[in-house]
């Protein structure tokens, strides 16, 4: 016989001898029997699973991802409670961001027994991880154990761990009290313990108990707002409020500086008012729209268009915030409303001195306080600009506009688009690639608006043009936004249909369990509603989701029929082969199901 004909025999050998340790699974499980010199527990079962070298099972108590290993048993009948050792905390195997209770390597569990001789039947439920895969565990075990002749519990490697197991292990003994037991606390929605804390404040005389007090903070919470630079978009607007008037006349400088300050501050003192209401109808808390993703987009939409206009893209119409170009027709005083509105909104989100005790102790209160308070508050914020209003002079002791003016609308530009960043973090990670398409269409459209028009133009163009540029805008963010609602195309899994439907029907099998971190990925990228309903329309397929969850036989012994045991597995079965499926295993991409779609369903 050749060399490699041997070498190819003893291959042949070990493979058929490993045969069997690789169809039990990366694991092994074992039970025994142990006796104690606890009088309490003579004898100990222990059942021992050893997962292979980077595999990992769960601890016993549901964490944020994985399924609990939970151990039964009964002796002779009589069931056991069994005792499992502490798990080590540590990384999910399989969505490492995730802080999970592991089991890893020879992990003992105890049953302890009362006498003996008995025979013990046992039951593991787990599931094992790897980096990358993950598998269901079921096994039964039995064992009979003897009267005598049993090892000794206490000379081996796992009593430590049997100590641990211990219910109350590590705690100490309670001492005898004459004290009657306490009440049952409160408990939460969710049924567990409600805490009941007696808070004690740093300082008590800003604590707020009366509307007079709450008046009063509150007028003058919202002014130190006006000095708050949490929301820079703020400061931006306020600078330029102080700027007065380009016109020499001091009369007329005058007037328009009463009427800009009088407008901006009613458009303050409107918000609040709205604002209110809002509140008070609704439950909602202040700064709440920051958690609103649409509201974080809009506003990032709404500065970074003002930015564009700061740098001369552009003239905006109703917000003043630039000096106008000669010849340039505007609206003075609703440009000073609208842009005391916008003022306002972005600035409520800042919380400053006094407001916290005053927004907790109004936020509790019937409606018509809380709209008093936050009256006051925006009396507060715009009593500033009232003052100005009431003292148009003071419009001397301000500089006069200039050339200066050009280079402080280019920073208040460059601080604006600071906050585009800002806002921009706020956002999760899944709408960042909406928002820069948004602002980019945000930027042309400010562009055809700025560049593309001017006066000489005839209206009818004009307007055309930027009708044109406010609907690009309006398109783009309705496409990207709009609310998509995909009927999922996957039906339930049904062992009947299936066989009815093989060699019938093209089908295609999605293994999945609510334990599987993969397997839900796979399900909101490459499995999503709109691309399953795509390629089953196209290769006329009909879409069957396997949950295995909870642990079914039928349905464990569907998934090794097609050579495995672990999950996430799609099979593909065509119904000119239906007797051998195409599988997937793992991870895969859309172009890799496609791939696999086009090869093995021809449209």
């Amino acid at each position: 016989m050749t060399l490699p004909s041997r070498f190819f025999l003893i291959c042949l050998v070990l493979l058929t001898l490993a045969a069997p340790a690789l169809a039990a699974g990366p694991y092994e499980v074992s039970l025994q029997a142990y006796r104690t010199d606890d009088s309490r527990v003579p004898v100990l079962g222990v059942l021992t699973l050893t997962p292979a070298a980077g595999w990992h099972a769960y601890g016993n108590v549901q964490g944020p991802s994985g399924f609990p290993t939970v151990v039964t048993a009964d002796a002779d009948g009589s069931a056991l409670t069994a005792l499992y050792p502490p798990p080590t905390p540590g990384p999910d195997p399989v969505e490492p961001s995730l802080t999970v209770e592991l089991y890893d390597g020879p992990t003992p569990f105890f049953l302890p027994v009362q006498a003996a001789p008995a025979r013990i039947k046992a039951r593991i439920n787990a599931l094992l991880c790897s980096a990358t895969t993950c598998q269901p565990l079921r096994e039964d075990l039995e064992l009979t154990i003897p009267a005598a002749g049993l090892p000794r519990a206490e000379d081996q490697a796992w009593w430590g761990r049997y100590l641990l197991s211990v219910p109350g292990a590590g705690e100490p003994a309670p001492e005898a009290t004459l004290e009657t037991t306490p009440e049952t606390p409160p408990t939460a929605a969710d049924g567990t313990a409600a805490k009941s804390f007696t808070p004690r404040y740093f300082s008590p005389g800003l604590e707020v108990h009366t509307l007079s007090k709450a008046a009063a903070l509150a007028f003058l919470a919202g002014l130190i707002l006006n000095f708050m630079p949490c929301v820079l978009p703020v400061i931006t607007l306020k600078l330029r409020s102080f700027i007065p008037a380009a016109s020499s006349v001091p009369r007329q400088q005058r007037q328009a500086f009463r009427a800009h300050n009088l407008f901006f501050a009613l458009g303050m003192m409107l918000y609040f008012l709205v604002l209110a209401g809002i509140i008070a109808s609704t439950g909602m808390a202040w700064g709440q729209i920051f958690q609103q993703p649409g509201a974080i987009v809009t506003l990032t939409a709404v500065v970074f268009a003002l930015s564009l206009s700061l740098f001369g893209v552009y003239d905006l119409p109703l917000i003043d915030l630039k000096g106008k170009a000669a010849g340039v027709k505007h609206h003075p005083r609703l440009e000073s409303f609208t842009t005391g509105i916008l003022a306002t909104i972005l600035a409520t989100p800042c919380s400053g001195p006094f407001l916290g005790g005053v927004l907790a102790w109004a936020l509790i209160q019937p409606p018509k306080i809380i709209a008093l308070v936050l009256s006051c508050i925006g009396l507060g914020m715009a009593s500033p600009y009232l003052a100005m209003a009431l003292f148009p002079g003071l419009y001397r002791f301000l500089p006069k506009p200039g050339a200066w003016t050009l280079h402080l609308e280019r920073i208040l530009g460059f601080l604006l688009a600071g906050t585009c960043v800002y806002l921009f973090g706020l956002l999760p990670t899944s709408e960042y690639l909406n928002v820069l398409i948004l602002l980019w269409a945000i930027a042309l459209a400010a562009w055809m608006w700025g560049k593309w028009t001017d006066l000489n133009q005839p209206a009818l163009r004009r307007w055309g043009i930027r009708s044109a540029a406010a609907a690009l805008v309006a398109v783009t963010a309705v496409f990207l936004f709009r609310p998509v609602e995909h009927r999922d195309p996957w039906e339930n899994f049904d062992m009947a249909r299936f066989e009815r439907l093989l060699g019938q029907e093209n089908l295609i099998l999605d293994f999945t369990a609510d334990w599987c971190p993969n397997c839900k990925f796979l399900e909101k990228t490459v499995l999503k509603p709109e691309n399953s309903a795509a390629f089953a329309e196209r290769h006329g397929a009909t879409l069957l989701r396997v949950d295995l969850t909870r642990h079914d036989p039928a349905l464990m012994a569907l998934l090794e029929s097609l050579g495995s045991k672990s999950i996430p597995i799609l099979a593909i079965f065509s119904k000119d082969r239906p007797d051998s499926p195409l599988v997937l295993r793992d991870l895969f991409t859309s172009g890799q199901l496609e791939e696999a779609l086009d090869a093995e369903l021809q449209p």
